[in-house]
């Protein structure tokens, strides 16, 4: 199931932090996203951002927090109201504050469940959509994008898978090689062999082979031992590995960052994904090969192109304001610019590749066109 996003409104870290471990620890950390303030100013313009992005599935909070969310008769969000014996149903529904853990869990998860039931996830889709990451050689950039991206819509309550199918896999530069949660999971290896195997039309748990990483706000897989595995992987098998994670029912969008050379895995990017986003940078080496890649496939497939083009969005990453060359063919159209930041080029500290706030906000603007999501403006950073 799609996990359910909670909203914590609650003053002292002290009942937050025992709340969040118990979760990230128990059997609920895969069915619940809870995004915590501590901060009633900041919990009142979170609320307010609501209406341009996925709304939480149920809020629990303070009196003294929810008095500050304007909108919330108007709104079909639950809301439970956090007491120790005090008259608070004004607020909401009481909801006992101090009691056993699992129990207060429980209450929510099954508040939420209500809300959720019937529900579809994103732009109507039965199955995760797909955004596919493309560029047409290394070095663009094009892993940042793509975890930037799924860090975003993470916090954003959407729930997210980060798929890697690059033979040089350098996401673990930005999330470590250990588990967030303590579970390792079976890993891509297994699951390949599994769907090669074949499991009688019975959908696959993912959540069996992947790991949490919290620095992304994402699942994903550990990166295989094996290159040859990725190496030998057929554009079907690929495409078969994209769509039983986005079709298994956990997962509201699922970015599959793709090898920057035209192959089999590239390929099957480009058939599998409902959207693309394509990366160029302003020199000439750049655009010379993204021309070339795109020569081969209106040659091979000129009917694939033309489909591709109606999904793909050509973003220039490391944009300094103005265009130096111009785009390598006619058909193409710049749809979006990823700004360049001088402090990344002499860095030792990785994590700050995730927390720029001018990228983030270009990062922001380019999730809200991908999910077709009105345009407001930027929330404050939660306490979570």
């Amino acid at each position: 199931m799609i996990p359910v996003k909670v909203v914590l409104a609650v003053e002292s870290r002290d009942y937050i932090e025992p709340l969040l471990n118990y979760v990230h620890g128990s059997e609920y950390a895969r069915r619940l996203r809870v995004t915590a303030f501590s901060q009633p100013e900041a919990f009142r313009q979170y609320m307010m951002e609501t209406a341009g992005m996925k709304k939480p599935d149920v809020v629990v909070g303070e009196a003294a927090f929810l008095n500050l969310w304007t909108d919330r008769e108007a709104s079909d969000i639950p809301c439970l109201v956090l007491h120790e014996g005090e008259q608070v149903r004004e607020y909401g529904q009481p909801l006992l504050k101090y009691q056993p853990l699992s129990e207060l869990v429980g209450f929510i998860l099954e508040t939420a469940r209500q809300r959720t039931s019937g529900q579809q996830s994103v732009n109507s889709r039965e199955s995760g959509m797909i955004i596919g990451m493309v560029a047409a050689s290394g070095g663009l950039g094009k892993t940042t994008a793509a975890l930037n991206i799924a860090k975003q819509l993470g916090n954003e309550g959407y729930s997210v898978f980060y798929l890697n199918l690059e033979t040089m896999d350098s996401s673990s530069l930005f999330t470590g090689s250990g588990s967030s949660n303590g579970a390792e999971g079976e890993g891509l290896s297994r699951l390949l062999y599994d769907l090669k195997a074949g499991h009688d039309g019975n959908p696959l748990s993912i959540a069996s082979y992947c790991v949490r990483r919290s620095e992304i706000q994402a699942d994903t897989f550990q990166p295989v031992d094996n290159r040859k595995e990725l190496m030998d992987m057929t554009s079907d098998e690929a495409v078969e590995l994209i769509r039983t994670i986005a079709e298994s029912g956990q997962y509201d969008v699922v970015i599959v960052d793709g090898e920057s050379e035209n192959g089999d895995r590239a390929q099957a990017v480009l058939e599998a994904s409902h959207k693309l986003i394509w990366l160029l940078a302003d020199d000439l080496m750049s655009m010379h090969k993204c021309g070339l890649w795109l020569d081969v496939l209106e040659a091979m497939q000129p009917e694939g192109l033309e489909v591709m083009l109606t999904k793909t969005r050509f973003v220039v990453n490391r944009y300094m304001g103005t265009m130096v060359n111009t785009l390598p063919r006619d058909f193409m159209e710049l749809s979006g610019a990823l700004p360049y930041i001088p402090s990344w080029k002499q860095m030792q500290h990785r994590e700050l590749l995730l927390s720029s706030p001018i990228y983030q906000r270009e990062i922001r603007q380019l999730c809200r066109e991908l999910l077709n999501v009105e345009t407001v403006t930027q929330p404050p950073a939660a306490w979570s």
